[in-house]
């Protein structure tokens, strides 16, 4: 399985532009998850893959087509670049805070965002994969400012209105806090795409 590192990720990216750009497409794209993660909010351990919404402007065919070129030149997995999160139901979609997007990159027709922390922070709390997601958990509370349990349950309601945290979820919460957050999450550096 490929790994990417935040390097891996820009270049790729940077590849995928390219890509774009030589046959003419506009392509909207949303990051998120954990090369969301790495590309603007802090270091963080190596990615499977890029998760990104639907493209709007644009077509997912297009883009994953791609996407497909950029992986066989470089030997990564298939699926590398992909839209799988659309199906997992971690999206918040109807809740009292909407998702902020970020503009890292904006050029000929291709505009790439990566999701703002907090939804990153709903989102990492409704996966909330042990192994997985607890230091990405122990990252994003530093960066909302969120340092209790109350304060991660009602930033989660607020996206995903009616649900609460899971007993896992507030277990993985709990812990972070008793052993304390970090003093300082540091950007990673600057976005060259």
């Amino acid at each position: 399985m490929t790994t990417f590192t935040r390097d891996d990720i820009l270049s790729g990216l940077r590849d995928l532009i390219a890509e774009l750009r030589a046959s003419g497409e506009v392509a909207g794209i949303r990051l998120v998850g954990g090369a969301a993660l790495a590309i603007r909010y802090f270091d963080r351990r190596a990615t499977n893959d890029l998760d990104a919404l639907h493209v709007h402007p644009g077509s997912d065919d297009v883009v994953l087509t791609a996407a497909a070129r950029v992986g066989a030149r470089r030997g990564w997995d298939d699926g590398w670049f992909n839209f799988a999160v659309e199906r997992t139901g971690s999206l918040p979609s109807f809740g009292r805070r909407t998702v902020e997007w970020e503009t890292i990159y904006d050029e000929d027709g291709i505009l790439i965002q990566v999701a703002a922390e907090d939804a990153l922070l709903a989102m990492k709390l409704r996966a909330n994969r042990p192994g997985r997601d607890v230091d990405d958990i122990r990252h994003l509370l530093v960066l909302c400012g969120t340092t209790t349990l109350d304060d991660a349950e009602e930033l989660y309601e607020d996206f995903y209105p009616g649900d609460t945290l899971t007993d896992r979820a507030v277990g993985i919460v709990e812990r972070i806090l008793a052993t304390g957050l970090p003093v300082d999450v540091t950007p990673p550096g600057p976005i060259d795409l």
